[in-house]
């Protein structure tokens, strides 16, 4: 080997192997061009590559060459032409020995790994070369099984190439999405890149996940072809079909070979579906008010593909039938019904009704006949009716009339609310006395009794597990979904609305599914203040429901909706962009009527010459006699938003009255919560900025209800505005305003300047008064500053004795084993429990009752992430009989806190906060308001090994007098100096 190929020669093997970076690749094959002995060397080991292959009985390989090397031909192209006749040898060489024999063509792809006739994987991968156009097919007995099979060398060398993506891609297609995430968090970010994670997501199903996600390429990529197609799968799987036929056009507008066909062909059969669902509810609506007279009018095929209306209209035909044989004439309908439901129940009431007497019963059914078709009676005529009823003793025509004769014909007037329940129980069916619970629940929604709503509901929806039911269950889900929004309790109500959907898919209630829609848009709405990622889904609800119902008052809402959740994201020029939208909309439509919810938006957005136009709405507002007190005190904090640039002394004056005029009822209406928690919000920012700090430590005091006299550090965030205020130990203030936030929120590193916080660092502790969305996030003051999170809950000292001191400890819980979960190390302690709760006894409502008392609380258990669960974080335990797992912030709150206990949660993430706009969200929150002295808590991971001795040296330190601040930081730093890689130690938090 001559003395130059001694340089380059121990690089053959790296270069077949796929081993060099570009530059190494390069270099040798520009070495190749002059070094016989290296281009015999590289022959000799292609060859031997092949015969491998052959006896291991291995496909043969399909890749010409790897990424680098397309890169280095690219560069050899700008070169003379003797290197890329260099190059061209070494390529040619390389292709020669890999490329299978026979083959006239080189491939269209560096790796093609679409092999397979056909495709398993419904959606498309970004990887181009996974994305060849193969028919869909699976077969139709268990899990669908991958058609593609990728040989492991085709894996390896896209490994060795650092071609992550393309790992990933492959393994998309062989149905591994874990293998496959793991390396697409490795890959270089594109938007082909995020729009496979969005398919990861889509294929285990989370369409809306996927659908943000999706949203987030398209708005980088608009004519993404992977990211339009699986963007329509994953509306399709929301139920979203309008919008996923929509959406299947935009991929045909691309016009790619077969994927523009199937596209067509998706999106019809998804319009036949849609069409013939809802063309089939509207023959039942236009022949049901009149089924007493034509009973043919419904027919037996029809009547099984919308039971539920079907039964509705079936009661009052029956009701308006004005004789007996118009009675008869409807029993080929209740036989249908009936054998639908399994029962016999229809058929039996008909056949009493039959033999009544129709002299008596005859007049008053056929007014109700009329009634039913759309007779309008006047409130005297109305009630004359339901006494004439109540005289004739026709208690089934009464039970139907004390609802259509109501002024909205859909809610029984609260005064007639106990006779309709005692007629319905007297039927003895279930279905009726499910409605009574609705009418019962509506009535109290109507009076914000929302916890009540949940009472009366949940005690209902176990009857509802027939599917002869689903009619009346979905409504009751539709009351109790409003109640959990009202109560901001999101995971919830989403729960309840996805069930809700799910009943009226499978009952053919096409036109309740869009009575979900506005609860699903303001659902988005308020979980947009916890997660900034629902925009995309609020843009899909409304966007479906104007589909639906194309009314220019739809559009206007939807408009509103997406407006406010842009003012929330302190996006004005977008929400200002949506409100012009919205008011050229409503110039043309007489219906869409200023809310108080526009005047919010519009506060905002308002440029200085509408000022005086959204004034004077928000004065039409405020006369309205249907604005209630809490929205009253909204328009207040608006107004005061309005003004507080333009005139700051009548803006002032409007946020107090709105503080004092929502006080007495923020603590339960959610409304008012917000008026109340807004205007301390703008008042706070308006005082730092004039640099009156003792104003803002002031305000900030008040609204926690606290008083602190020194050592106390105070933050306000508003967008990319924020106040800072400090009382140092000599109790002197002083603050900082800063209008040009750097990064998120959450990363609260930049928000205490270092001149701030050095003028802590001669208290002892240190008493934070954060508003959201900062209360609760880790790292606020470093480590080694003795600090917590302090909210009064109407208590002014932080210096509360226990009222118990007995210690609960909560441990070895036993999970689901569904669920997956490694099991923990059993608790072990120097002192015992006064009370243990572990294992199958660990179980939800047993710790609930346990807590009542204690004192000193430890739990030692998983913590998990899971908006389907909780909004927060919740603690995973043993499931009650019931099969409830997960201690819950909601579940918290209700449970007063007698002992005043310090509670250790010592579970992974249990110190997560979900931060809404006007208040913190989530285990320490619930704790505090529950009555707690103190919650100690880590946003983070905790580890198990150590958790238990570190908790224990706490407890310890708490029981010889410390506060639970100072026993944190003593405790800890000891500990980090034991243990300086215990990372976990710096997350911990305290609460008070």
């Amino acid at each position: 080997m001559t003395e130059h190929c001694a340089e380059h020669g121990d690089q053959l093997a790296p270069y077949v192997d796929g081993e060099l970076d570009a530059a190494g690749v390069e270099a040798f094959s520009l070495h190749l061009a002059d070094c016989a002995i290296c281009r015999q060397g590289l022959h000799d080991a292609l060859q031997l590559v092949g015969l491998e292959r052959r006896a291991s009985g291995a496909p043969p390989i399909r890749e010409a060459r790897p990424r680098a090397a397309r890169e280095r031909v690219r560069r050899w192209n700008r070169r003379s032409k003797l290197m890329a006749a260099v190059a061209a040898i070494a390529a040619a060489a390389l292709l020669v020995a890999l490329w299978p024999r026979g083959s006239g063509r080189a491939p269209e792809a560096p790796v093609e790994l679409a092999i397979a006739d056909v495709r398993s994987l419904e959606g498309r991968v970004s990887y181009a070369a996974a994305d060849r156009y193969r028919r869909y097919s699976v077969v139709r007995a268990g899990p669908a099984a991958p058609a593609d099979t990728i040989p492991l060398d085709t894996l390896a060398r896209l490994e060795r190439g650092g071609d992550l993506h393309g790992v990933a891609a492959a393994y998309l297609l062989l149905g591994d999405p874990a293998r496959a995430t793991a390396y697409l968090d490795r890959a270089t970010a594109s938007p082909d890149v995020m729009a496979d994670r969005a398919l990861v997501l889509l294929a285990g199903g989370h369409p809306a996940e996927a659908l943000v996600a999706l949203d987030g390429v398209l708005e980088a990529a608009p004519r993404h072809p992977q990211a339009r197609w699986n963007r329509a799968l994953a509306l399709r799987d929301l139920g979203l079909s309008r919008l996923a036929i929509e959406a299947f056009g935009a991929v045909a507008e691309l016009g790619e070979p077969g994927w523009t066909d199937e596209a067509r062909a998706r999106g019809k059969a998804l319009a036949d579906e849609a069409d013939g669902r809802k063309a089939a509810v509207d023959q039942v609506l236009a022949a049901g008010p009149r089924l007493a007279t034509a009973p043919a009018g419904i027919t037996a095929e029809l009547a099984r593909r919308v039971p539920g209306t079907t039964r509705l209209y079936f009661y009052d035909a029956v009701r308006g039938a004005a004789t007996a044989d118009a009675v008869r004439a409807l029993a080929p309908l209740a036989q249908t019904l009936d054998a639908a439901a399994g029962d016999h129940a229809l058929m039996a009431y008909l056949e009493r009704i039959a033999r009544v007497d129709f002299g008596r019963r005859g007049p008053l059914a056929a007014r109700y006949a009329r009634v039913v078709a759309g007779e309008a009676l006047d409130p005297a005529a109305a009630g004359a009716f339901l006494a004439q009823l109540r005289a004739a003793g026709q208690g089934d025509i009464l039970l139907g009339a004390m609802i259509l004769t109501s002024p909205d014909r859909r809610t029984v007037p609260a005064a007639l609310l106990p006779e309709f329940r005692r007629l319905a129980d007297a039927t003895g069916h279930l279905w009726f006395r499910l409605l009574a619970v609705e009418q019962q629940a509506r009535a109290l929604l109507a009076r914000g009794e929302y916890a009540a709503v949940e009472v009366a509901v949940l005690a209902a929806l176990p009857s509802c597990r027939t599917g002869e039911l689903d009619f009346r269950c979905m409504r009751l889900e539709n009351v109790l979904a409003d109640g959990y929004l009202a109560m901001l309790r999101l995971s919830d109500a989403r729960r309840v609305i996805g069930d809700g959907s799910k009943r009226a898919q499978r009952s053919g209630e096409w036109y309740f599914e869009q009575v979900l829609l506005p609860q699903l848009s303001n659902l988005d709405m308020l979980e947009d203040d916890v997660s900034a990622s629902t925009l995309p889904l609020a843009r899909a609800h409304v966007r479906e429901l104007f589909l639906r119902d194309p009314r220019c008052a739809n559009d206007v809402w939807g408009s509103r909706i997406v407006a406010t959740m842009l003012v929330n994201r302190d996006d004005l020029d977008g929400a200002r962009r949506e409100v012009e939208r919205a008011e050229e909309v409503a110039a043309r439509c007489p219906t869409a009527t200023p809310t108080v919810l526009d005047a919010f938006v519009k506060a905002h957005v308002a440029r200085d010459e509408q000022v005086t136009a959204v004034r004077a709405e928000i004065a039409s507002l405020r006369t309205d006699p249907t604005t209630t007190r809490s929205e009253q005190a909204a328009l207040d904090q608006s107004e005061g938003q309005l003004l507080i640039e333009r005139d700051r002394p009548a803006a002032i004056a409007l946020l107090n009255h709105a503080i004092a005029a929502s006080r007495a009822n923020a603590s339960s209406d959610v409304d008012a919560h917000k008026a109340q928690s807004y205007s301390y919000s703008i008042l706070a920012l308006d005082a730092g900025r004039a640099g009156d700090w003792q104003r803002v430590w002031q305000l900030l005091s008040d609204e926690a209800e606290v008083s602190i006299e020194r050592c106390g550090l105070g933050v306000a965030v508003e967008g990319r505005r924020s106040t800072v205020v400090v009382r140092d130990a000599t109790g002197q203030t002083t603050g900082m305003y800063q209008t040009a936030l750097r990064g998120s929120e959450n990363n609260v590193a930049h928000l205490i300047p270092v001149a701030l916080r050095d003028r802590l660092r001669g208290c002892a502790e240190v008493d934070v008064i954060a508003r959201p969305p900062i209360e609760g996030t880790p790292a606020l003051l470093p480590a080694e500053i003795a600090w917590s999170y302090r909210s009064g809950i109407g208590r002014t000292s932080r210096k509360v004795e226990p009222a118990s001191s007995a210690r609960l400890v909560i441990s070895n819980a036993a999970p689901p084993a569904e669920l997956g979960l490694p099991r923990l190390l059993p608790w072990r302690a120097a002192v015992a429990a006064d009370v243990l709760l572990e294992g199958a006894t660990a179980t939800p409502s047993n710790v609930l009752g346990a807590l009542a008392t204690a004192g000193f609380v430890e739990i030692h258990a998983h913590g998990m992430m899971n908006a389907a669960v909780s909004d927060a974080s919740f603690i995973m335990l043993s499931p009650d009989s019931g099969g409830n797992y997960a201690l819950t912030a909601a579940a918290i709150r209700k449970q007063r806190l007698a002992g005043r206990p310090v509670v250790i949660l010592a579970a992974c993430h249990a110190g997560v906060t979900a931060s809404y706009r006007h208040e913190p969200w989530g285990l320490p929150a619930a704790f505090v308001a529950a009555g707690a002295r103190a919650v100690i808590a880590s946003p983070d991971v905790i580890a198990d090994v150590d958790a238990g001795a570190f908790f224990d040296a706490l407890r310890a330190k708490t029981e010889h007098g410390a506060s639970p601040v100072l026993a944190l930081h003593d405790v800890r730093a000891e500990w980090l100096v034991a243990h300086p890689e215990a990372a976990w130690l710096r997350s911990l938090i305290v609460f008070q």
